[in-house]
């Protein structure tokens, strides 16, 4: 590739230059120019430096006038150290914190006593105040391998920004999975003080935190809220990288959350930054609003919780009068989540979120009477209408959560009377009616808007397709889904005191919707259909009422088992390929495990009883286990919940993708329960929403009413057809159709084949697809696209022809990604042999059967000239070189990772493959193929040669082979063998003794003086200390590397 358009020409460069010319930074061009010293490019004093204290004292002596040269050495000193035993990302936190709050240093009081004041490290108020540095090609060295970064961002002296890039050409996941996870390995302190790691490829970026897995790096696509968006690296330095930005991120929108037991750093989505910054706006406006802050509409899925967090910090740090901040819910459980959000994520000090929660009215008012920084309450404890209203000399900012539902009745009106000061602010993951005048009223107009189309286009979310099942069932009830029966099950979520009233009123209608075959025909319907999906994560149906929650329970049991039944006996008519993978199925299946999730409520025994069921089993579940907890758990085999309330609000579940629902639902209640499905997870692609009372019309009539910004844009539909679903899995289909027919061949032919036939078709269509990369790649990602979709349908929702076009191409995928299970201890000439054998057949008189034999060859006494005129006549040459490409890379490997001194072999073989890639042509691929075979026949011998040697296994030969020079004489070579093998004998012996002795500084420090002391005591005399000093640093590299652990002592 020309230079012009490298990835360091190309990106790095035009990165540094947009820092520098348009963002105000300083950079700095490290590679091969850098010269170490106090005076020097840096002020580093070596290598291992990634801390610059030059920049650093600097601005201590800037920011805070009164610091002592002894006081900075303290202070950087607390910087550069941590406990041994903490976690790169326990230290990652405690760095942030020091940096964010300032460091603690020590002052003498005029009384000659000692006290302690925080020294600034950033300067937040004033950007232009502290020394923005951008390093290119930076190098660094850890304590066994040294790696150059591509650019790392340095504020005031501190590596707050990781950057990471490559070609154009190049997927970003690729900067993720090879060098940003490399570098976390062997250079890890970069990252004690890291805030933002940035992948890119200069037309796609991506922007995540310490710990987070790939799929939770974000894309910055906007600098305001209204653009269209640009996900392109330009645009994310614009936004993250402004230095007033970037200070802003850095101090208010980081979170370190434990609320799950375990710590994770969250960095504000693109939205959220936006949208936060702008409700912090409106509370800076608060009087000019006259306490109306807005709606802060963010649709479910996309961080509104954490979004609330963000703005109270904000709010608490950057404005004077410290605002006491209520929180208001209107469901236990949303309190209980919210409030252990905000401790989890460390605003309340070290308080439990108990201390701030009120219990009663008269606990409520006692808190607002104070100053407290937080208060967490119900709607329903503003119950003291008599109450004389609260005037306090600080402000109140109430924080009131799906505001759509906390803005009616005597209990809001309570709350005005009683803090009639008090500014106020709606979160809701729902748009707002047309008609709902009274949350406008209360809240004002919009103030941040991010919709269901905009989420998925960002990743935040991920797309949901709608499928009708209740139109194919034939068990619908559109002409009873009124607005009369819609409006009284909403009343009967919202009051369940009044069910068993509203149940009476509608008994013709509940009795049609509940009748025992509809729900048979359902249950049965959803068994087959679910278990269709079975790898596509879990499922929720919602049922009417909690008696049918368990009526329905049991009947998916019931259909479950004889499925299981019916698939056991199926399974005796396959092949063993295919049984093996239907009793992937059913072993699922037999694991799966299903509850019932329902609220509590008196006389709920003798309610069952009468309908012939027990709660007492499904209710000893929910109290003695914590269902919320195991449903969230990807690998916990509760996998299917039904629930008619409960867990339809406030209730995330990333692996939740198939939900059920056969319950009228109308409005907020149907947008928030759809919403369930839609999170993001590791491997999820989308969710499904499965209709069996016909909600699609109270969907469509819910969208028509909402208004999705005060401009009058209508709101948008956030799930899609699966028809449309199908749709994209047959143009994907069609392109790989067209592809393998550029290349010669017809899928029409692989699908009509027949046993032997079939399978040799499969061959030579994945050798068509392999020949060159560029269509190899086109290929598998129109495959891949459709083995991903395939598995959100069921057996029904395409036709036959489809399906099988769909099955053959996901064939010939597998067939292209097939991997060989080497045994460590196999003959490489060996298992070569078999893999050519597979491919090779030479013409010869057809033996029983008409089967044509394959010959083979024995390789440990390989006849070249024969195998290659044999290599001319087979078929599917370029998966045999993927074959035997692959067995060679993987050998070596394994050769390499026993003794790293054969790095040759590696060599020769990239210099093998380059050659192929230059020129795939005919006389090309048989010229690799020989290569090859040369190469792994020498690769064999020097498997062999710790024999030959006279060691007892490879590893002492590698200890030798670390110590072995050329001007040896015959007597010192046999010293140096003794010292091997002792060296290696007390090495092991003595990490046996050590745990985990690679993590401690103290405890490495104990291996290498083994190795040190064993080689000035056993190596020859004569030999030089400098000599031993650089065998000593191989050998502990390789130890290091090679044994972190040794439970036997050799």
């Amino acid at each position: 590739m020309a230079y012009d358009y490298s990835e360091n020409k190309l990106v790095q460069d035009s990165s540094a230059a947009l820092l520098h010319d348009e963002l105000g930074w300083d950079t700095v061009f490290a590679y091969d120019k850098e010269v170490l010293g106090e005076n020097g490019t840096l002020g580093r004093k070596s290598y291992h430096d990634i801390l610059l204290y030059r920049d650093i004292t600097a601005a201590l002596k800037r920011l805070n006038p009164w610091i002592t040269d002894q006081q900075i050495k303290e202070a950087e000193d607390k910087l550069s150290s941590h406990l041994s035993t903490s976690s790169l990302l326990q230290i990652n936190e405690e760095k942030y914190f020091m940096l964010r709050n300032g460091i603690r240093v020590t002052v003498k009081r005029p009384d000659g006593k000692t006290d302690s004041k925080l020294a600034t490290v950033i300067d937040f108020s004033n950007p232009d105040n502290n020394r923005f540095l951008a390093v290119q090609e930076l190098k660094i060295y850890g304590d066994l391998y040294r790696r150059r970064t591509d650019i790392v961002g340095f504020v005031n002296g501190i590596p707050l920004m990781f950057i990471e890039l490559k070609r154009t050409d190049v997927d970003v996941e690729v900067a993720y999975n090879k060098n940003y996870t490399d570098y976390l390995d062997t250079i890890p302190h970069l990252f004690y003080y890291n805030a933002f790691l940035i992948l890119a490829n200069g037309p796609e970026a991506r922007v995540g935190t310490l710990g987070s897995k790939y799929e939770f790096f974000s894309e910055w696509k906007r600098l305001k809220e209204g653009d269209k968006g640009n996900v392109a690296l330009e645009t994310m330095l614009r936004g993250i990288c402004r230095k007033d930005n970037f200070l802003d991120l850095f101090e208010n929108f980081i979170l370190f959350d434990h609320s799950s037991g375990k710590t994770a750093k969250i960095l504000a989505r693109n939205h959220q930054y936006l949208g936060v910054n702008e409700a912090v706006q409106a509370y800076a406006d608060r009087k000019l609003r006259n306490g109306k802050l807005g709606v802060f509409w963010h649709t479910q899925g996309s961080g509104k919780s954490y979004s609330m967090v963000f703005l109270a910090q904000k709010i608490r740090r950057k404005f004077q009068g410290s605002p006491t901040i209520v929180v208001l819910t209107d469901r236990d459980e949303l309190n209980r989540q919210i409030s252990g959000t905000f401790e989890g994520c460390g605003l309340l000090g070290k308080a439990k979120a108990s201390e701030y929660i009120a219990t009663s009215g008269d606990d409520l008012i006692n808190k607002l009477k104070g100053n407290p920084s937080f208060i967490f309450t119900l709607i329903q404890k503003f119950n003291k209408p008599d109450a004389e209203p609260i005037k306090v000399d600080h402000d109140i900012l109430i924080m009131s959560d799906e505001a759509h539902r906390s803005q009616y009745g005597i209990f809001a009106n309570n709350m005005d009377r009683l803090l009639p000061d008090a500014s106020k602010i709606g979160f809701t993951g729902t748009p707002l009616l047309a008609d709902d005048n009274i949350t406008e009223r209360t809240f004002g107009g919009y103030v941040s808007i991010y919709d269901f189309k905009r989420a998925v286009e960002d990743g935040a979310t991920v797309p949901l397709y709608y499928e009708n099942r209740g139109e194919r069932l034939q068990v619908n009830q559109d002409d009873m889904l009124t607005d009369k029966i819609l409006d009284a099950v909403e009343r009967a979520d919202l009051d369940p005191e009044q069910e068993e009233k509203l149940e009476h009123e509608f008994e013709k209608e509940i009795h049609v919707l509940t009748a025992e075959p509809r729900l048979r025909r359902i249950a049965k319907d959803f068994v087959g259909h679910y278990s269709d999906l079975w790898t596509s994560g879990k499922a929720m149906f919602v049922c009417l009422n909690k008696v049918t929650c368990v009526r329905m329970y049991n009947y998916v049991q019931e259909y479950w088992k004889k499925e299981i039944c019916a698939l056991e006996e199926r399974e005796k008519t396959l092949t063993q390929q295919e049984s093996e993978e239907l009793q992937k199925k059913i072993n699922w299946m037999k694991q799966t495990e299903m509850c019932v999730v329902i609220s509590q409520e008196q006389n709920e025994i003798k309610t069952f009883q009468k309908w012939g069921l027990d709660i007492k089993p499904h209710r000893e579940k929910m109290e003695k286990r914590e269902l919320d907890k195991e449903f969230k758990d990807p690998t916990n085999p509760f996998r299917v919940v039904f629930v008619c309330a409960m867990w339809l609000t406030g209730f995330d579940v990333k692996c939740l993708s198939c939900l059920y629902l056969d319950k009228p639902m109308k409005a907020h209640t149907l947008m928030q329960t759809i919403a369930r499905a839609n999170r993001v997870a590791e491997g999820k692609e989308n969710g499904l929403i499965i209709d069996y009372i016909g909600i699609v019309g109270a969907l469509r009539k819910a969208l028509a009413a909402y208004t999705a910004n005060p401009s009058g844009r209508g709101g948008s539909d956030p799930t899609i057809d699966k028809e449309k679903l199908v749709q994209k899995i047959a143009e994907a289909i069609t392109k790989g159709r067209a592809l393998l027919k550029e290349n010669n061949f017809d899928l029409e032919n692989l699908i009509a084949a027949k046993n032997f036939n079939k399978m040799s078709l499969l061959l030579y269509a994945a050798n068509a697809m392999c020949g060159d990369q560029k269509v190899k790649k086109t290929f598998t990602t129109y495959a891949d696209e459709v083995r991903r979709l395939l598995k959100y349908l069921d057996r029904d929702d395409i036709s036959d022809h489809l399906r099988e076009e769909a099955e053959a191409l996901i064939a010939i995928l597998n067939q292209i990604y097939k991997k060989r299970a080497h045994v460590d201890n196999t003959d490489l000439m060996v298992e070569i042999d078999r893999i050519i054998s597979e491919y090779i057949s030479v013409e010869d008189v057809a033996g029983p059967n008409d089967l044509i034999p394959s010959k083979r060859f024995d390789i440990s006494k390989i006849d070249f000239n024969l195998l290659s005129k044999e290599f001319e006549k087979a078929r599917n040459q370029n998966l045999l070189l993927r074959d035997l490409d692959e067995t060679v890379y993987d050998r070596i490997q394994k050769m390499m990772a026993v003794n790293p001194r054969r790095i040759d072999y590696l060599k020769r073989y990239q210099e093998i493959i380059d050659n192929y890639n230059q020129e795939q042509d005919k006389a090309a691929i048989e010229k690799t193929f020989m290569d090859l075979m040369n190469l792994a026949e020498s690769m064999n011998t020097e498997q062999r040669r710790y024999v030959r040697e006279g060691f007892e296994n490879d590893e002492q030969l590698s200890i030798y082979d670390l110590l072995f020079r050329d001007d040896l004489s015959k007597e010192e070579i046999k010293a140096i063998k003794k010292v091997s093998v002792d060296l290696l004998s007390k090495i092991k012996k003595k990490i046996a003794e050590l745990d985990h002795w690679t993590d401690k500084r103290e405890t490495r420090a104990v291996i290498e003086i083994v190795i040190r002391n064993t080689l000035l005591m056993e190596l020859p005399d004569y030999w030089e200390d400098e000599r031993i000093s650089e065998y000593r640093d191989r050998i502990y590299e390789y130890v290091y590397t090679h044994y972190p652990e040794v439970s036997v002592v050799a």
